[in-house]
């Protein structure tokens, strides 16, 4: 049964908790348009209205984050607030023990892993999922964008381009191609090819391909001994540009919910193997467990807020912070362990809500000792 108490106090934390996750939430997803900005509108030339449906499909990804960060820092807050105000002395002077007091709080806490759990497991995958696929299909309607003067396109496996200059719709002057090679992660080419002129432009959907047909063709190359060659030729056989270069075809985790990964591992396909199933795997088993974060950290945030007397709101921000870094930080170690053994993996994944859990219950415990 909730009392008008339970009710002023969720009502308290909820509110904090929406603003802190507005805020963050909109800081999150502001730095995910500047980094994706020049690849949306200068690389691809999405248009503008697409900045509107990637900040709605990128909103679920965030929110998987700022709603344990956020609800972490408002249980610090008011709860400072409350210990400060002595509300919580008279709550207790009542016959109100501490479990009792948080109780309405936890339980938010579980509605809101609850949420995680479903943006986790099914709407932040298909959104990720969602986006690339109208990237992808922005790009296939007008091809030609792979090849607009002045910018580098980056985006196409294991090369980059740069035209100079449009002499017409279909032609262009000052075509450079660079061959990245096999360790793209140098970024140092190990082929480089210029042409003067771009002759015709064959855009082939079906096959998805662009054949250029280059002129006044300069080439260098190394070997395998390192040695450079050169030479030049008037024509060349064409030169074909992949328009699925905008399209992963790799089968990624994070772009499939928690039910088509069961069904994966349930009957999986012959072209994955053993160690891509696991990875498949624990990827399901993060998203469980990271769901109940809201839950885990409110055990940890209610007993820590009770000892912020004073400054609640930079010490209630400042420890926030620093818990949630700690939490977070742990299955980025967990997600490391991948490669090792499937089974540490899946430990490793639960022992940040295990941790909090059991250190919130020895924060609760001294908490009422003192009181």
């Amino acid at each position: 049964m909730f009392l008008k108490s339970d009710r002023y106090i969720v009502r308290q934390v909820f509110a904090t908790a929406l603003y802190a996750v507005l805020i963050l939430s909109v800081v999150l997803v502001l730095g995910n348009i500047f980094k994706e900005i020049n690849e949306l509108l200068v690389e691809r030339r999405a248009p503008i209205s697409f900045l509107g449906i990637f900040i709605l499909k990128l909103l679920p990804v965030s929110l998987v984050f700022t709603i344990p960060w956020g609800f972490l820092a408002a249980v610090l807050l008011v709860f400072g607030r409350l210990s400060s105000d002595q509300e919580i002395n008279s709550l207790r002077t009542a016959g109100m023990g501490l479990y009792r007091i948080a109780s309405p709080v936890l339980f938010l806490g579980l509605l809101l892993s609850l949420l995680c759990l479903w943006l986790n497991a099914t709407v932040s995958p298909r959104s990720k999922e969602d986006l690339k696929v109208m990237l992808y299909e922005t790009f296939k309607e007008d091809p030609l964008r792979l090849l607009d003067p002045g910018v580098v396109q980056s985006r196409m496996k294991g090369q980059q381009i740069y035209i100079e200059a449009r002499v017409s719709e279909k032609s262009f002057q000052g075509f450079h191609a660079y061959e990245l090679g096999a360790n793209e992660a140098s970024k140092w080419p190990v082929g480089y090819l210029y042409a003067r002129n771009v002759a015709s432009i064959t855009p082939d959907k079906e096959v998805e391909k662009l054949e250029l047909r280059l002129s006044g063709v300069w080439l260098e190359k190394y070997d395998e001994k390192q040695n450079l060659q050169q030479g030049s030729a008037g024509k060349i056989a064409p030169w074909i540009l992949p328009l699925e270069a905008g399209k992963s075809r790799r089968m990624k985790a994070n772009r499939l919910d928690n039910e088509q990964i069961r069904e994966l591992l349930t009957n999986p396909p012959d072209n994955l193997t053993d160690k891509k199933l696991d990875e498949f795997d624990a990827e399901r088993i993060r998203r469980i467990s990271f769901s109940f974060a809201p839950l885990a950290l409110a055990f940890v945030g209610i007993p820590l807020g009770l000892s912020a007397r004073r400054k609640e709101t930079s010490s209630g921000s400042g420890m926030s912070l620093g818990v949630a870094v700690a939490y977070f930080l742990f299955f980025i170690i967990a997600d490391e362990t991948q490669g090792s053994s499937l089974m540490l993996t899946k430990v490793l994944m639960w022992v940040p809500n295990f941790a909090c859990l059991a250190f919130g219950i020895f924060l609760f415990r001294r908490a009422t000792k003192r009181a």
